[in-house]
């Protein structure tokens, strides 16, 4: 019987179909990816054909899932056809590293330490914690930081759930370009950030604290990249997310919006940025929030 149809999950009115614009900002960076890991492959540069590799896989599980997905009016591949990009950043973020050497021979960090140095007469991700050497305020900083990775799954499935599919799809699209504008200006301008510039050049090291400093560490230590540390994109992200919030769960929008504040100074006192970094995030997540901030219809 023709009334006896299910309806389309997440309030949608019509098919998916095969070519959306997160499949797009998919395929077009991963692709991109691609080719320019296969050049330094090609070039003699060792591990970069795996990166290849890795990248036209996702490009193939992406492809299979647009079509089991294109006329779906089950939840599941519904679902898994928005879930999917961003299980994906995690590896374009560590190909940073792996890109940034095909265009430079070095990183560029002093030129970000001299413009902290001319700005505040002091290295302030060195500065900062060296002078407010507080237990409590480390903790404080950390969580902050590590709520910082729960960002895109609140707003967005806050989203899905509140709003339906057209909506929290808009948000991970502009979440999605921007994270891919993001790292792909951290190949032409890389740079690895005060825990690898500084000594003992080592990378996040386990913070000051109770609970959360071992749970960002959990994340952070052996995750972080040597590249991609201007613009910030944690601040970016964490304020183009906020402000999305605000018209798209509401409930969660002051949460979210507390977080971003503590995260301003968070970056810079736990090394993890140049303040430098953290003006261009602000710049970059309000850019990101302007072009997106209007949803177009569905």
């Amino acid at each position: 019987m023709a009334g006896s149809e299910r309806s389309r999950p997440f309030g949608l009115q019509g098919p998916l179909g095969l070519w959306r614009p997160l499949d797009r900002w998919l395929a077009g960076y991963a692709s991109l990816c691609a080719l320019l890991l296969g050049w330094g492959w090609a070039r003699g540069r060792p591990g970069l054909g795996e990166q290849a590799l890795l990248d036209l896989a996702i490009l193939a599980v992406a492809a299979a899932l647009r079509r089991w997905s294109r006329d779906t009016r089950a939840p599941l591949p519904t679902f898994l056809r928005l879930a999917f990009v961003p299980l994906c950043y995690w590896t374009f973020y560590h190909q940073v590293q792996d890109l940034w050497p095909l265009f430079h021979a070095a990183p560029l960090d002093g030129l970000l330490a001299h413009l902290d140095q001319g700005l505040f007469g002091c290295q302030p991700s060195l500065a900062f914690r060296a002078a407010l050497p507080f237990r409590g305020l480390s903790e404080l900083f950390c969580f902050a930081y590590f709520a910082y990775y729960l960002f895109v799954p609140v707003v967005v499935l806050g989203t899905l759930v509140q709003r339906g599919y057209a909506a929290a799809e808009h948000i991970l699209v502009a979440t999605t370009g921007t994270f891919f504008a993001c790292y792909a200006f951290f190949w032409l301008f890389p740079t690895v950030g005060p825990h690898f510039w500084f000594p003992p050049h080592l990378g996040p090291r386990l913070y000051d604290g109770y609970l959360f400093n071992h749970l960002l560490y959990f994340l952070t230590g052996p995750g972080e990249i040597r590249g991609g540390a201007f613009p910030s994109s944690h601040i970016a992200m964490a304020l183009l997310l906020t402000l999305h919030a605000r018209r798209s769960v509401p409930r969660v929008w002051p949460a979210l919006a507390v977080i971003t504040l503590l995260m301003v100074p968070a970056v810079v006192y736990l090394r993890a940025h140049y303040a430098v970094d953290v003006f261009a995030g602000i710049l970059v997540g309000l850019g990101a929030y302007a072009l997106t901030r209007t949803q177009a219809s569905a």
